[in-house]
C-alpha cells in the first residue's frame, strides 16, 4: 500500500513570511508557491485565515456638512446657485466643484491626490 507524501507543518511565523511574499506588489502566487513547495490554494486559505483572525477595522465615512452657499462679492443677489460642492480631504486639501463637474474627471483628480 502506497502512502501519500507528509504533510508539512508550517509555523505561523512561517505562514505569515510566506504570505508576506505572496501579497508583495509584482509577485506572482504561483512562483511563490513553487518556490516554498505549497499549493496556491493553500496560500489563498492561509491569506482567508489571515483576513478572519484580524480584527475588524471601523468603517471610514465622510464628514459632510449642507451649507447655503455663500454670496460671491459683485454677483447679482438673485443668482441661481450652482451646487457648489466642498471636498475636505483628510491631509487638508479643499476641492471645490459645482454640479456641473463631469464625475470621471473628479475621480480621477481625486484619485491622483489620495495618492500622493
Amino acid at each position: 500500500m502506497a502512502r501519500g507524501e507528509r504533510r508539512r507543518g508550517w509555523s505561523d511565523e512561517e505562514r505569515a513570511r510566506i504570505l508576506t511574499e505572496a501579497m508583495a506588489p509584482g509577485a506572482v502566487v504561483t512562483h511563490v508557491a513553487r518556490r516554498w513547495g505549497v499549493s496556491t490554494g493553500q496560500l489563498y486559505t492561509w491569506r482567508k485565515a489571515m483576513l478572519v483572525q484580524a480584527e475588524p477595522t471601523a468603517p471610514s465615512f465622510a464628514q459632510v456638512q449642507v451649507a447655503a452657499p455663500e454670496p460671491t462679492p459683485g454677483a447679482p443677489t438673485d443668482a441661481t446657485p450652482t451646487g457648489l460642492i466642498e471636498i475636505v480631504l483628510p491631509d487638508g486639501v479643499l476641492v471645490r466643484v459645482d454640479a456641473a463637474v463631469d464625475g470621471a474627471a473628479l475621480r480621477r483628480v481625486l484619485a491622483a491626490l489620495s495618492a500622493r
